[in-house]
């Protein structure tokens, strides 16, 4: 995405955008209910590395729900503070930075008649200037967006290997 703006010091700024998706073999009831619950199911489908030491801070499953995450990129190790959203409950999830404003969004969608469901991860920031925007513009949304497909591909492993019935209850342990 090519679209610039100016920062209120009169800097040229543009925006980046990383993302991935992926067909998964269980309804989108039982993908949505894995991706909500931060206690047990979400830190499961977590690369690590990138991602390590999860912890919640309030809530634990769906809206409201408040977590750090270390996440090591460009050789650099980061705590991330983070609050979910779920402005549609069931469909898309978001993940929101609480210190940079960086939403990442989840997205689901029955597909084969709601047996399937395709998942997808976006996130869009705002790039510098600079040699630091020329890395945010280029090289960040390309590893995002490896880290965002090695999410959907351990989602994709972990519904297969989930007991049956996640996907025949998704709400029952929840």
């Amino acid at each position: 995405m090519k679209s610039r703006a100016r920062d209120g010091k009169g800097t040229r700024m543009g925006r980046a955008r990383a993302h991935a998706e992926r067909l998964i073999d269980a309804p989108p009831a039982a993908v949505y209910t894995v991706l909500a619950d931060y206690t047990t199911r979400h830190p499961k489908i977590m690369p690590a590395p990138p991602f390590s030491d999860l912890e919640v801070e309030a809530g634990g499953v769906g809206a409201g729900t408040i977590f750090h995450i270390t996440v090591r990129m460009l050789g650099r190790k980061q705590r991330l503070h983070m609050r979910v959203g779920e402005p549609k409950p069931g469909q898309v999830l978001t993940e929101t930075n609480l210190d940079t404003g960086v939403v990442t969004e989840f997205t689901v969608a029955p597909r084969e008649g709601g047996s399937r469901t395709l998942a997808g991860m976006s996130s869009e920031w705002k790039t510098q200037s600079g040699l630091r925007g020329l890395t945010d513009r280029l090289v960040t949304p390309r590893l995002m967006g490896r880290m965002f497909a090695k999410q959907l591909h351990q989602l994709d492993q972990y519904m297969r290997s989930a007991d049956d019935r996640l996907a025949s209850d998704p709400g029952g342990e929840r």
